[in-house]
């Protein structure tokens, strides 16, 4: 645990740090990693790809024109590039307005696709295999509401996402990997854990979770 958290700490930008160590208590307090337990059996087996960032996570989903990846986050500091250590504290302390980040890439939805065609750095890549049609409503789902609030949309370059604004606040506790946790139980998955920080595992169905020995490869 406190070796995680340490590494963590170390690949956080300063502002990022403020967050970090002002809510270590509720790092602590929360557990270890946050499981994913994928359905236990699905009818269209379609492999989906939870990114973790270091701090924050964004969720891949195939597409017709390669993949789609979204991701949740502060709006002051996602869109408008706003990352001093006031909206990191702002962010931290009170809810804010939110954003939803869109970027699609003309590479496969797989793990080589996504290494090939982000530019953004990726500390982990986690494939769970979900339901197509639970993945079609999903897609459908968030790429209706991208698109309906595109008049407002800002791009991010830094994090290569196109952000349209959010209804739901952005919080601490309604942060960028809450938000990847509630798509996946979309997707019929089981969450187990705080899902506070982007610190993941998936549980194979009738298999032992990443990490134990025996289980799905974790790509680094």
């Amino acid at each position: 645990m406190s070796m995680r958290i340490t590494a963590t700490f170390q690949r956080l930008s300063a502002p990022s740090s403020f967050i970090a160590l002002a809510s270590s208590a509720v790092l602590l307090s929360s557990g270890c990693a946050t499981t994913i337990v994928p359905p236990e059996s699905v009818d269209r087996p379609q492999a989906v790809l939870v990114l973790d960032h270091g701090r924050h996570s964004s969720l891949v989903l195939p597409h017709a024109h390669g993949f789609v990846r979204y991701a949740y986050g502060d709006w002051g500091w996602y869109a408008e590039i706003d990352t001093g250590t006031i909206e990191a504290s702002r962010a931290l302390l009170w809810p804010s307005r939110a954003g939803l980040g869109r970027s699609l890439t003309g590479e496969p939805a797989t793990e080589q696709g996504v290494r090939e065609g982000l530019r953004v750095g990726i500390q982990d890549i986690h494939e769970v295999t979900v339901d197509m049609d639970r993945v079609t409503a999903l897609r459908s789902s968030l790429e209706a509401y991208h698109r309906a609030n595109a008049a407002g949309a800002k791009y991010n370059a830094v994090y290569d996402l196109t952000f349209v604004e959010h209804p739901e606040p952005y919080a601490f506790w309604n942060n960028s990997n809450h938000k990847v946790a509630e798509w996946l139980r979309r997707l019929g998955c089981a969450i187990e854990g705080s899902a506070v920080w982007a610190w993941w595992r998936v549980r194979p169905v009738g298999g032992l979770e990443e990490g134990e020995g025996g289980e799905r490869l974790i790509a680094r």
